[in-house]
């Protein structure tokens, strides 16, 4: 039946708004599950990122971001290594975020991703440039990874160059200021302030652990002081008084004990170089020990270059840099992180270099007692 007048014009326009409503309800609904999927990917793909991140890192530097490295497969097989700790070295995070991130993700595949964990981590000179804000963003990335918590490494640090670098900034600004030199800075100033930082008493300290003696060297004076000095270690006679009587405490034939000192005592050449005022010294005293095992910085040779290992008397490692390596031609190696991996058994120690970006192992090296 067809329906005419004004009674079947209105139930016309009912059936066309019933209709509509429907359309507009199918709309919303369709947004809503949009709009949610969104937001959904949005925080998943986030989620693990800005959980890793900290919030007080990314508002101390010049960029809006740390990325890092997601944490792989940690390394599984059996191990009877008796001791496990890493060395890095030539950290230099000076506030900016390329080295936080270095850094960081050193850290992270550390303690991620290698079995055994290391029970400890050496930071072996040139944390920073020494001021209070480099300290500051060291202490943030450590307590973020928790070191020196239980199941976690133990953290300790050794006095570089760098330490003693904030007398080229502004000490107002904390600009780069080297025409300022020493911008009202003092050895004792920035000595005061690193050992604030690690809670040590001097520069030069020991310790043991799981029985085996670590031996950390430090310089006690720098070109604010004596500029025939430049960027070498100065080491007093009483330092060097302490370690000889330190290496014969508790001394064992065949028990390693590693000593670390940022400059190292050779050169990439091999020679025995210009980064200890008191080289000679220095080495007199640990020739005297096969046990021993310096490890150094400085250098910033990548890892596998000459300068890597030495077999001398005693044995030498120099750790190449978490921040910038360098190739033995002396080019930057922006694609790497590198530091090394140590493991003590019974009757050797075995080292091995990581690069901390690629995860991967660059060379094995072992020393046998």
């Amino acid at each position: 039946m067809i329906v005419t007048g004004k009674r079947g014009a209105v139930k016309q326009r009912a059936k066309s708004l019933l209709r509509l409503s429907i359309i507009v309800s199918i709309i919303i609904m369709l947004v809503a599950v949009l709009i949610t999927k969104i937001t959904t990917d949005f925080k998943n793909n986030n989620s693990s990122s800005a959980a890793q991140l900290n919030s007080p890192i990314r508002e101390t530097t010049t960029e809006t971001t740390i990325r890092e490295i997601p944490a792989s497969a940690p390394e599984q097989e059996p191990d009877s290594a008796l001791l496990a700790f890493a060395v890095i070295s030539d950290v230099h995070i000076q506030s900016r975020v390329n080295a936080a991130e270095r850094f960081n993700n050193a850290l992270l595949d550390l303690t991620e991703n290698i079995r055994p964990k290391p029970n400890a981590l050496v930071i072996n000179g040139d944390l920073g440039d020494g001021t209070p804000e480099d300290y500051a963003l060291l202490s943030r990335i450590i307590n973020n990874r928790h070191l020196n918590t239980e199941g976690n490494p133990l953290w300790f640090a050794t006095i570089g160059n760098h330490e003693f670098y904030k007398a080229y900034h502004d000490p107002l600004t904390n600009a780069w200021k080297p025409a300022g030199f020493p911008n009202g800075d003092t050895d004792a100033k920035a000595i005061e302030r690193f050992l604030a930082f690690t809670r040590q008493e001097k520069v030069y300290n020991d310790t043991y652990i799981k029985g085996y003696h670590f031996i950390f060297l430090g310089s006690e004076k720098s070109a604010m002081s004596d500029k025939s000095i430049g960027e070498s270690a100065y080491l007093s006679s009483a330092q060097l008084g302490w370690l000889e009587k330190k290496l014969q405490e508790n001394y064992v034939q065949g028990k390693p004990v590693f000593v670390f000192l940022h400059q190292p005592l050779f050169t990439n050449s091999g020679n025995i170089g210009n980064y200890v005022v008191q080289r000679e010294q220095l080495y007199n005293i640990l020739k005297k020990y096969r046990e021993i095992i310096l490890f150094s910085g400085h250098l910033h040779l990548a890892l596998g270059s000459k300068a890597t290992v030495r077999h001398d008397v005693f044995t030498i490692y120099n750790a190449s840099s978490t921040s910038r390596p360098i190739s033995p031609d002396f080019k930057s190696q922006t694609e790497k992180s590198e530091g090394l991996y140590v493991k003590v058994f019974p009757d050797r120690v075995e080292v091995k270099g990581r690069d901390f970006i690629n995860k991967t192992w660059i060379f094995t090296d072992v020393t046998a007692f």
